[in-house]
């Protein structure tokens, strides 16, 4: 069996597919079942659509035989939030999301295989009551969410497992964290410890997004979780819209990753930012890429690196292509919006902050402005 990172060529000089011989359009033409052939001599998996075959076997002999990949990080934690929803939300000024479910999925990189988990459902506050939709959306039933502690003592428990284990921000190990969208963080996890009235952590003020990066390696559409798995050739484990079966799943498709030779990096970012809710601060990631408009009617994709498509709405109305225009960015950029109105407690970790019960206030809000206030 080939190592993590080693690459395991052919050593007979009389294949017809040795490693001088094979070039990448030479591996563009092979069919799937000489794909299978080639990974197969490798000890490589054979696991995949044809486009994720070549992919795999380009990699391979694009190394040297000496050389070893070597990741940057020893562990990744794998976080998929599910929060309260609705099928027909009002509008977003107007209805707060709050996380019912946290889980960490926790990788050894070198082992290539899920080592530990964290897991335990949250009790909503603003919303405590789930709406049908949600409860059949996530599996979880009102009973899990009312038995559950409030957000605050999960967050402090979530903290100090990843504590125990030396995960955080400079301690011992070094620890990435993976999501499958912008909005773990960015939106759900922001928005909870604003109305929380805690302080953002450190350790999740950058991530892999997982979708970026699956699409950018292996030059495809990433698509959904299952999207991803099925490209694979692996079978979806659990159900989607639970958070530690969407953990699991995404940690099996990062293992993939890991030993196509796929190098994990940050690709996105938080940033606080002062600006008010309708200003968006862009930040720019790793493999930044131009902004690009999408059509909403003809999903055109203006390949041109302007800002706005204005310059083709004429072209579109003229023939009747489109009659509206939707901003899409599909960049690799991070768009965040965050409210400091509200002053948050001056500590740095929840390890030091004093859990909620029963009789502690909980801070209000003010849905219409998103803004956190204490009732004196």
């Amino acid at each position: 069996m080939a190592s993590f990172g080693q690459v395991d060529f052919v050593n007979s000089w009389n294949s017809p597919f040795t490693v001088l011989n094979m070039t990448e359009q030479e591996i563009n033409r092979f069919p799937h079942s000489t794909l299978v052939i080639e990974l197969g001599k490798r000890n490589l998996s054979t696991s995949g659509n044809t486009h994720i075959l070549k992919k795999r076997l380009k990699q391979n002999v694009a190394c040297s035989t000496k050389e070893v990949i070597q990741q940057s990080y020893e562990f990744l934690a794998i976080i998929d939030f599910e929060a309260t929803c609705m099928e027909n939300p009002p509008p977003p000024q107007h209805y707060v999301q709050e996380i019912i479910e946290f889980p960490i999925v926790l990788i050894d990189v070198t082992q290539q295989r899920i080592i530990d988990t964290f897991h335990s459902y949250c009790r909503p506050i603003i919303h405590p009551i789930l709406s049908d939709y949600c409860k059949k959306l996530t599996r979880i039933a009102q009973e899990q969410v009312n038995s559950a502690p409030v957000f605050a003592e999960v967050f402090a428990n979530a903290e100090k497992w990843l504590n125990d284990r030396e995960l955080l921000p400079f301690q011992k190990r070094k620890c990435l964290f993976v999501t499958d969208s912008p909005s773990d963080f960015n939106k759900y996890l922001s928005m909870q410890c604003n109305i929380t009235n805690i302080v953002y952590p450190m350790w999740a003020h950058r991530w892999v997004n997982i979708k970026t990066t699956f699409s950018a390696f292996y030059s495809t559409t990433s698509g959904r979780i299952r999207n991803m798995l099925e490209q694979l050739g692996l079978r979806l484990e659990g159900h989607l819209h639970s958070g530690l079966d969407d953990a699991i799943n995404i940690a099996r498709i990062v293992i993939e990753l890991i030993k196509d030779g796929c190098l994990l990096a940050p690709n996105e970012f938080y940033h606080s930012s002062t600006t008010n809710s309708r200003e968006r601060e862009r930040l720019p990631t790793m493999e930044a890429q131009s902004s690009r408009m999408v059509c909403l009617n003809c999903s055109r994709s203006h390949s041109e690196t302007q800002r706005s498509c204005l310059r083709y709405e004429n072209q579109h109305r003229q023939n009747g292509t489109c009659t509206e225009r939707k901003r899409k960015p599909v960049s690799r950029y991070s768009f965040i919006s965050h409210d400091q109105s509200g002053t948050p407690l001056n500590i740095s970790s929840l390890l030091e902050f004093p859990l909620l019960n029963a009789t502690t206030s909980v801070p209000d809000v003010d849905l219409h402005h998103n803004k956190r206030f204490i009732k004196k």
